[in-house]
């Protein structure tokens, strides 16, 4: 039988850009005093399961909330991997949306990575991690984008980039046995206390 990988992608907590709507992108910001909550949060939930390693973005904000979850997970060491890194916006780093709009009507930024060159990179990270952590379960912290890319990948486009928002420390689990699925996503401790949160549960 294929040996099942299980990875839990985990969007990083809020911080003051995001709360501001400000176009981050490759620039580190910390999280804020929500963010931080929101990260204990995301490990109070995934605290309900077992984990076996932890990686990160080794931005800011990501490391942090995997540092928090790490807490209540018990896994102290984090492994950093730079190829799950958000999106670089070039030019358009630090402006809202209407700056946004304003300064680049025809959305051609200078300097802005490629959307192909983010899902080549995330992806190849979860390759490699399903290949150091085979048959176990990780927890990976990256940033929207990213983990977007990701889900579009596993999901032939249903879900990524235009079609789903992903919230502050909200968690998806994706698993390999032979090719990836989508187990649930979008999880946040609050999410999981409504009645819709019998979907995690479905999905074990």
């Amino acid at each position: 039988m294929p040996t099942t990988t299980s990875l839990c992608l985990v969007r990083h907590g809020e911080t003051d850009w995001n709360a501001s709507g400000l176009t981050q992108g490759s620039t580190d910001i910390p999280l804020n005093d929500t963010g931080r909550r929101q990260a204990s949060e995301t490990g109070t939930l995934l605290a309900e399961d077992s984990w076996d390693a932890l990686v990160a973005s080794p931005l800011a904000r990501a490391r942090e909330t995997a540092e928090i979850i790490g807490r209540y997970t018990g896994l102290s060491d984090i492994t950093l991997d730079p190829r799950l890194v958000e999106r670089s916006f070039g030019l358009a780093e630090g402006m809202n949306a209407d700056e946004r709009k304003q300064a680049f009507p025809d959305k051609i930024i200078p300097g802005a990575e490629a959307w192909d060159a983010v899902r080549a990179r995330a992806l190849a990270a979860i390759e490699t991690i399903r290949g150091e952590y085979a048959g176990k379960r990780v927890i990976v912290v990256s940033h929207g984008g990213a983990i977007l890319n990701i889900l579009a990948e596993v999901t032939g486009d249903a879900l990524g980039p235009g079609k789903l928002v992903l919230e502050n420390a909200g968690a998806s689990l994706i698993e390999h046995d032979g090719e990836w699925r989508l187990r649930w996503w979008n999880l946040t401790l609050k999410k999981w206390s409504e009645p819709w949160g019998y979907v995690k549960q479905e999905a074990k």
